[in-house]
């Protein structure tokens, strides 16, 4: 945790502090920042003021967890000694950032709870949502950990070629085989390749591809056919200490180019216009205006619904990514929530427009970083067309 660059960032952007406020260890964000882990079971407040030493109110059962925390610490046994504490913490502070969502758009920031947030109000002080912040120093890579990615990327671009052609070999020998046995050889290949995922990648095929979080070990898995629409969805990281994740969807057929439908060529065509709109949005405009998560999704949803395909398109765009799959820095959303934090370097990112019908569903998905030169893919090649498996 750098207090000098927490504290210039919020002189920078008139803000007197950063009050973290836990309960049980549920705000993660406070947690992940003081370097906190294990059994905590007592309220808690750190405020890093803009100027001055930080303090840290910690109740007197749990005070050797903040230990190595830096500034001032402040024992309480009671809940009116702890607001007393407060009080005096808060004298002369105007607004202070917290993990608060406004009417609940953000839920990913939304930590502290209401009444916390009442409190710290009756103390006379404004109370901003931290999402910005959050962005700014959780989730923005260093070098080191671009370079992970850069590699999973790598890798999770030959691990798919591998299940396509695995899945070509099965079919040419007349095999009977299904979904979750694409799944397992994935996974084997995760491990051969020093990787490792959080769940298991996902294959689905035709109306089962309609599903975007189908699991084939959740029932029963389809056998893989000629002619089958499949859908395959890879996400992993390094074997290493802080590595970055990379995550790709790709989609191929079972069968010649030729033999692929129109109505499916049609559909993906529209994805890769949506979510190469979605680039273009980012590569335009993130050097010159501040771009939000919620921008980018709308200029890739635009694209979508002007193809009539609207209702088909169920999810956000795409999902912050670091050591975590499903990072804490701006999602590109402004369906399931309003995402309105600040995409900046280091923020990397997936774009992953899809469309879902009860006979077959279609998504295409790459990785994007807010790089020193601008918006970069970085899980090259693209997928321009459905991939044919003969």
């Amino acid at each position: 945790m750098d207090i000098e660059a927490i504290q210039t960032y919020l002189s920078n952007h008139e803000l007197d502090g950063w009050l973290l406020a836990d309960f049980h260890g549920r705000n993660t964000v406070a947690m992940n920042l003081l370097g906190i882990s294990g059994m905590i079971t007592r309220r808690s407040f750190f405020f890093i003021p803009a100027f001055g030493e930080p303090v840290a109110l910690v109740h007197a059962i749990e005070q050797d967890k903040f230990t190595h925390v830096p500034g001032r610490k402040v024992t309480f046994s009671s809940y009116k000694l702890l607001e007393k504490e407060l009080g005096k913490v808060l004298i002369g502070v105007n607004r202070v950032a917290m993990e608060y969502a406004p009417k609940g758009r953000l839920p990913y920031i939304g930590l502290v709870d209401a009444g916390t947030i009442e409190l710290v109000r009756d103390l006379g002080v404004e109370v901003i949502s931290s999402g910005n912040l959050v962005a700014h120093f959780q989730a923005a890579l260093n070098v080191e950990q671009i370079a992970t990615h850069r590699m999973a990327a790598h890798n999770l671009i030959e691990i798919k070629n591998k299940a396509f052609a695995f899945i070509r070999s099965q079919l040419g020998a007349g095999a009977t085989f299904t979904e979750l046995d694409v799944v397992q050889y994935i996974v084997r290949l995760f491990d051969e390749f020093e990787m490792t995922s959080s769940s298991d990648p996902i294959c689905a095929v035709d109306g089962n591809a309609g599903n975007p979080h189908y699991d084939p070990a959740a029932g029963q898995p389809a056998q893989i056919k000629r002619g089958q629409l499949i859908l395959l969805d890879l996400w992993a990281k390094l074997k290493r200490p802080d590595a970055v994740y990379g995550d790709i969807t790709w989609m191929g057929f079972a069968g010649t180019k030729e033999e692929i439908p129109s109505k499916y060529r049609e559909i993906f065509t529209v994805l890769t216009t949506a979510r190469d709109a979605a680039v273009e949005f980012v590569r335009r405009n993130i050097e010159t205006k501040p771009v939000r998560g919620a921008d980018v999704d709308d200029a890739c949803r635009a694209v979508i619904e002007q193809a009539g395909y609207g209702k088909y398109f169920t999810h956000r765009t795409g999902h912050s990514i670091t050591s975590s799959e499903h990072g804490p820095g701006p999602n590109i959303d402004n369906l399931e929530t309003e995402d309105g934090r600040k995409l900046r370097k280091g923020h990397l990112f997936s774009i992953e427009p899809g469309i879902y019908m009860d006979d077959c569903g279609f998504r295409t998905e790459i990785d994007m970083l807010i790089g020193y030169d601008g918006g970069e893919v970085t899980t090259l090649p693209l997928q321009m067309e459905i991939t044919p498996l003969f």
